[in-house]
């Protein structure tokens, strides 16, 4: 079963912790994992989580496994494809975590990028700048005028992004 490594969990809830992150939104929801650790989370900042999932089976399983942790009155669970189901999420988000389809996350980038706030942080999982798979992602975000980032080489590898508090 793919998942958040468990260090990377560590890390999203410390992060999402210290910036004060009230709306979250995951991309790629599985098995709710993620989910488990973007709730508690959220409940200790008082925040709120958006799970978005396309796989129907998928979407069925997480919320059971949220519930079983007690976190279920923190999560929203959207099944569908991301592309159509993001934009009917309130705006804006403080904290988006990336864990779907690689090839997705360029043709995704533009969007979160303006629904994040000024200082919102992104967190793209599986991404490694060793891995050429990686290198369009990594390019994008270093290209993009919104987006400050960085490789984090934990778990299979993330990169952390914020969205600039100024243009520069």
């Amino acid at each position: 079963m793919l998942t958040l490594h468990p260090d990377t969990s560590r890390l999203v809830h410390i992060m999402i912790q210290s910036a004060g992150c009230k709306q979250l939104v995951e991309i790629g929801g599985a098995y709710g994992y993620s989910a488990i650790w973007l709730a508690h989370a959220a409940r200790i900042t008082g925040g709120q989580l958006t799970s978005l999932e396309i796989n129907p089976k998928l979407i069925e399983i997480a919320p059971q496994n949220v519930a079983e942790a007690g976190l279920i009155d923190r999560v929203e669970f959207v099944p569908g494809d991301v592309r159509e189901t993001l934009s009917t999420i309130e705006t804006p988000f403080d904290f988006v975590l990336l864990d779907c389809w690689e090839r997705l996350y360029v043709e995704m980038l533009d969007m979160l990028a303006t629904k994040l706030r000024p200082g919102g942080i992104l967190v793209a999982d599986n991404i490694d700048p060793d891995k050429e798979e990686s290198d369009p992602y990594i390019q994008a975000l270093h290209n993009h005028p919104l987006m400050e980032t960085v490789s984090v080489p934990i778990g299979r590898g993330i990169e952390v992004s914020t969205r600039r508090l100024a243009s520069t």
